[in-house]
């Protein structure tokens, strides 16, 4: 499908190698445009490749016909690696992007996060175990040594 949209700005950004475009798409006909036939038809009209366009923003108002987009067209893939990971997956075809999720999900099930024990705080190691407080006084306080008896068992000793 051919979409018609107007350019509303076109700037080339020389330090990230880049063409940050907005632009205008009237959809009469039917919905919002996908992704992938946005980054087909930019990637047309600038002469480059659909992988070097990542659609960052689409936006259509309630009731309204026409949608603003937002796009980077780079010169390049080397340099279209400073885009973000979650615009690279969200700008992939269904299919790859539900492999893509899956195989994230894979790698968060194999490494299950490790605790580290704190220092000085929670709880203390197995074999450092403590005494409750009131045993702990119980013990600190010396029994006091017996006085001698006195009386007539206290003489005869």
């Amino acid at each position: 499908m051919l979409m018609e949209f107007k350019v509303k700005e076109d700037n080339y950004n020389s330090l990230l190698k880049r063409k940050e475009v907005l632009i205008e798409v009237d959809h009469k006909a039917s919905g919002t445009p996908s992704r992938i036939e946005l980054k087909k038809a930019v990637a047309a009209k600038y002469g480059t490749k659909p992988e070097n366009v990542y659609v960052i923003d689409v936006e259509t108002k309630t009731g309204t016909q026409n949608a603003i987009c937002q796009l980077q067209v780079y010169d390049d893939l080397q340099s279209a690696k400073i885009v973000p990971k979650y615009i690279q997956v969200r700008d992939l075809p269904p299919e790859e992007r539900k492999q893509t999720k899956e195989q994230k999900a894979k790698k968060k099930e194999e490494k299950p996060k490790e605790e580290k024990p704190k220092e000085g705080k929670g709880k203390p190691e197995k074999g450092k175990e403590e005494k409750p407080k009131h045993e702990q006084k119980k013990e600190e306080k010396p029994a006091a040594p017996e006085a001698p008896k006195k009386g007539k068992e206290g003489a005869a000793q």
